[in-house]
């Protein structure tokens, strides 16, 4: 861990903001989010939390007295940024961002600068401006345009953002540089590396703005750099051997660390760096690594970076690799998205507007993109609207795939050459080569190598004829003559070619397809493309690609592997069936052998439009049925989401569906869409789905478009087969006093959280209304706390011709109350539901602690609605806690139903007073309904004791559970004596042995593990000794009141 003190300006900048920042914060919103970052210890969190809440502005001082002495230095400002953003203090961070700036623009340095920094100045402007003044990613010289003329700026998206924010689309120029670190990820081909040679070129010419205070700027490939420091290599990869002396080079060091804002590092291809060992990832705090170290800030680490890379990992080389994770090491993480469509439009008339012919073939190729969804897509991407651009001007056809795209474009290249008089090669040699170039891809990728001599080469392929072609091209990034791929596309596709084309049926083959499919996250990450490739390749022919799917599937599942390499799996084979070309026969292959849960979890990234393709086509081909499960998934097209929706309307074998569609809603995912039709045909095709059962829909709707709102519970209004709908929406039940602080302070904002609870409120109703299937229904707290629950939610609820099972649960995971509204909804559903059977209840309380009145009011009024509900049969009662009136009040409920079969109560604590009064209520239960008791929590000896008594002497109960969070030894024992002296009583009414099962854990040391059976009871006891807990701890005296 980075234990080194924040930094000065960031100390500054906290001084000056201070006044402002303890008028407006409520540290409880942030204290949270800061722990989970590392910013605060657990002391320190205690520091702030033993602060009453009432001092909200002691809290927020001490916060502001922590925050520059925490471990992890100056990443505690940014992150107290991020997490004043998330929790809708945007303003305050605002604030801070500028005074950084204003700080930062003062520590400038303008005095004499050494005759070392203007020599290396000069050198490194010389190399860029001869280097990079030509357009990349391409650099074969027919198609090297100006870099002026040509460069068209990309887009990015902000990923290390709030859950809820929507994705806003970054342009190039409007990228702010001001982040110490800047993270840039992206697919292959997106332009990351573009990006850096533009950005050093237009520095060196003097044309960048947003550098135009930096001195030195260090752009440089990652993939070369093993051992050293960072500063060396920099003098090895951009200056001439002996440029500069060690005692130059010590006096360069020296000025960089005294004026580390005006030097710049831009490193590419981060996730590819070779060398890393073991000991670098489990240890990073003591690498000698020269990119960890300057990763971690262990070097110059007060210079501003921006990195690129593919993944998030950096790994090492070994066959089981272990990773550490960029992002947390950078101050701002972005997506780097591509061209817009009117970007692509752009850069084809730049293409074509020298040429012969050239706005006639613009024109045809921007029609032919346009009537093209899956080319749209593609062209997207900048190095394939290059290769698009060179194919329609060489009147290739029009290509479907990238494996299609990369494979024209290499053949295009090598009939030139062998068609070329110069050069006395035939097609069958040229193949030759090619398969050789082929073999040559593959072992680089293997062994991570990325670059290679002349004579290298030569001996892989047996000429220089792919030197000569361009396949092939000397490093630009390096001053030593070294090779590389013209781009890692290629090699890619070259090494998907070499897998495809080994012998049917043998070893070799089956082992290099496995090698596509990963059993870890990042052990796979070489070889997401080439697998894509392979599907591209294979065609229809993908049956041995999707058994090695299924087999290092299996294999997963045997290891346990975690989610997320299985999600990344899935969606890879997903998009590997669009990419095949053959839509409809490769998802039929990939159906056979996908497992009975499909899950996908997309981490608010959205996914790339051809996976969802391919997800669609699999949903619709399956064959047995299966559970899908889709997490986070924020779509950017319209068009995607529709597909989708066909495919949920068609499916027949989906029996269960999850998915969160929060980021169906295109003002989230893409403010810039006009379109947000998407998500209504999302909706429309599960309301027309004939085969789902059960339906969970997750959202957070506080910041959702109105409009979309609406949309989500009419996938139940018309739905004829969904039989149990979860509802795990979340939602304010008002605006905050936040938003009216920012109004009186002179912020714009739009709060739309209240307008948007009771639309949807409004929505579930009707939907309710018409639906004549549904028969069990979760809701979450946040839905039944909303005044208009009990004016429109709950008379649908209660209406509902056969609704048999409510659940409700708290927030967060079953923490917080719903308080009087929630209580009286729930209340009116009991008494007017003519169906209802089971009622489960999960929440941390039934109103806060301090408001004692109300929680009694609150708990009369459930309980006496339990009381009158005639139907109930099963109880669920899980609380956090609760007080003893409350837990009595329960125990008359069992006693006073009449129907009551099962009842489940959990709490922190079973007193003694609770435990008596359920055994006499199980005693005086009139109708002698109840079968099964099931308990969870802390158990009073005298009151377990009691009963064992009941659980020996009942007639009626045949199953008991118990679960000791834990068990007090005094109390086990007393138990099972009770239990025990069943045996020796002859008891004529009961008909079979009650089943009594004791898990969890007890105070002590138990020597074995307790079992018997008997005419009487049938007992066994599995538990474990429990560890000391202090948060359980409860003091002598005062047991009864909790």
């Amino acid at each position: 861990m980075n234990t080194k003190p924040m930094s000065l300006r960031h100390r500054d900048v906290l001084r000056e903001s201070r006044t402002s920042i303890m008028d407006s914060l409520d540290a409880k919103h942030v204290v949270d989010h800061l722990y989970q970052d590392g910013v605060l210890t657990d002391t320190t969190k205690g520091d702030i939390t033993a602060i009453h809440e009432e001092k909200r502005r002691e809290r927020v001082a001490k916060l502001l007295d922590i925050l520059p002495v925490s471990p992890i230095g100056d990443r505690a400002f940014e992150n107290f940024c991020l997490a004043l953003e998330k929790c809708e203090y945007a303003f305050l961070a605002e604030m801070l961002r500028e005074a950084e700036k204003r700080v930062q623009s003062h520590t400038v340095t303008t005095g004499a600068v050494p005759d070392v920094v203007d020599k290396c100045e000069k050198a490194l402007k010389d190399h860029y401006k001869s280097t990079y003044q030509k357009h990349y990613p391409l650099s074969w010289h027919a198609f090297r345009l100006e870099t002026e003329k040509v460069y068209i700026k990309n887009q990015f998206s902000r990923v290390d953002r709030s859950d809820t924010d929507e994705i806003d689309s970054t342009p190039e120029d409007k990228l702010q540089f001001d982040k110490k670190n800047l993270l840039l990820q992206g697919r292959p081909g997106v332009g990351k590396t573009t990006l850096i040679y533009h950005q050093a070129y237009t520095w060196a010419a003097g044309k960048n703005p947003a550098l135009k205070d930096i001195k030195l700027l260090f752009a440089l490939s990652a993939r070369t750099v093993r051992t050293g420091n960072l500063l060396q290599a920099v003098c090895d990869q951009l200056l001439e051997s002996d440029f500069l002396s060690s005692a130059e080079v010590e006096r360069l060091e020296g000025w960089i660390k005294e004026n580390p804002r005006r030097t710049m590092f831009m490193i590419e291809n981060v996730d590819e760096t070779p060398g890393v060992s073991e000991n670098d990832v489990a240890d990073p705090d003591h690498t000698k690594h020269p990119i960890l170290r300057y990763l971690l800030k262990k070097y110059l680490r007060e210079t501003p970076s921006i990195l690129t890379s593919r993944s998030t990992e950096v790994t090492t080389g070994n066959s089981s690799p272990k990773a550490l994770h960029i992002p947390l090491y950078c101050d701002a993480h972005y997506n780097v998205n591509g061209f817009s469509p009117g970007d692509v439009d752009r850069y084809i008339d730049q293409f074509f507007k020298c040429r012969k012919d050239g706005e006639k073939d613009a024109k045809s190729l921007k029609w032919a993109i346009s009537v093209d969804d899956c080319l749209h897509d593609i062209v997207r991407n900048p190095f394939y609207a290059v290769i698009i651009s060179i194919l329609w001007g060489s009147r290739i056809r029009k290509p479907n795939t990238c494996t299609e795209i990369v494979e024209e474009v290499i053949a295009l290249v090598a009939r030139r050459y062998v068609e070329d008089p110069k050069h006395s090669m035939t097609k069958e040699k040229m193949e030759e080569c090619l398969g050789n170039l082929a073999k040559l891809a593959w072992d680089s990728i293997a062994t991570d190598k990325f670059d290679f001599t002349s004579k290298e080469v030569k001996e892989a392929i047996g000429n220089d004829s792919v030197i000569h072609m361009g396949l092939i091209v000397e490093d630009p990034t390096i001053r030593e003559v070294r090779y590389k791929f013209q781009h890692k596309t290629f090699k890619e596709l070259l090494a998907a070619k070499y897998a495809v084309t080994r012998p049917p049926d043998t070893e070799e083959r089956k082992q290099c397809l496995r090698k596509l499919w990963s059993t870890e996250c990042v052990s796979g990450q070489n070889y997401v493309n080439v697998c894509l490739f392979a599907a591209g390749l294979l065609r229809e022919n993908c049956q041995d690609l999707f058994e090695a799917f299924d087999v290092n599937f299996s294999e997963m599942t045997r290891l346990e592997a975690p989610k997320c390499c299985v999600h990344d799996d899935t969606s890879r084979a997903c998009w590997a069936v669009s990419e095949s070309g053959h839509v409809k026969k490769t998802a039929l292959l990939l159906a056979a052998f996908l497992p009975e849960t499909i899950e996908l979890d997309f981490k608010r990234r959205p996914p790339k439009p051809a996976v969802i393709r391919g997800l669609a086509e699999v949903m619709e081909a399956l064959s047995t049925d299966k559970k899908v499960e889709i997490a986070e998934m924020w779509v950017l097209n319209p068009k995607s989401l529709q597909r989708l929706g066909r495919a949920m309307k068609c499916t027949r074998r989906v029996k269960y569906l999850k998915v969160n569609v929060t980021g169906l809603d295109m003002t989230l995912s893409n403010p810039m869409e006009e379109d947000n039709s998407g998500i209504i045909h999302f909706h429309q095709g599960l309301a027309e789905n004939q085969s789902i059962l059960h339906l969970t829909i997750e959202a957070n709707i506080d910041r959702m478009d109105e409009f979309a709102v609406k949309t989500i519970p009419q996938a139940i209004q018309e739905n004829k087969s969904i039989r149990d709908l979860h509802l795990q929406v979340y939602c304010a039940k008002s605006c905050p006093h936040r938003c009216s602080n920012k109004i009186s302070k002179g912020f714009k904002t739009h709060c739309s959280r209240e307008r948007n609870a009771e639309v949807f409120i409004d929505s579930l109703s009707t939907a309710l209304r018409l639906n004549s299937t549904l028969q069990s229904l979760y809701l979450s707290g946040y839905i039944l706390r909303h005044k208009k629950a009990l004016e429109l939610l709950a008379p649908a609820i209660a209406g509902h011709q056969r609704l048999r099972a409510i659940h409700v649960k708290g927030f967060s995971g079953g923490r917080g109350h719903i308080q009087d509204p929630g209580i009286e909804a729930l209340a009116y559903v009991m008494k007017n539901t003519k169906t209802l059977t089971s009622l489960s209840i999960q929440l941390n309380g039934l109103t806060s602690v301090d408001a004692t009145t109300e929680s009694a009011n609150c708990a009369i009024k459930l309980c006496e609605a339990l009381k009158k509900c005639r139907t109930l049969e099963r109880l669920e009662l899980v609380f956090t806690w609760m007080f003893a009136r409350e837990k009595l009040l329960f125990a008359e409920v069992i006693s006073a139903s009449q129907n009551i079969k099962e009842v489940i109560l959990v709490w922190r604590n079973m007193n003694k007073s609770f435990l008596f009064a359920l055994c006499k209520a199980i005693e005086e239960q009139c109708s002698g309904s109840l079968r099964k008791v099931e308990l969870a929590g802390r158990f009073n000896a005298e009151g377990l004791g009691e009963l064992g008594r009941i659980v020996s002497t009942s007639e009626t109960l045949q199953d008991v559970e118990l679960h000791g969070k834990p068990f007090c030894r005094e109390g086990f024992q007393a138990f099972v004596d009770k239990v025990n002296e069943s045996q020796t009583r002859f008891t004529p009414c009961r008909a079979k042995p009650i089943k009594v099962t004791m898990n969890g854990t007890v105070e002590g040391r138990l020597t074995e593990t307790l079992a018997f059976q008997s005419v009487q009871v049938n007992l066994s006891a599995h538990l474990q000794p429990a560890e000391p807990d202090p948060l359980m701890y409860i003091p002598v005296g005062l047991e009864g009141l909790l």
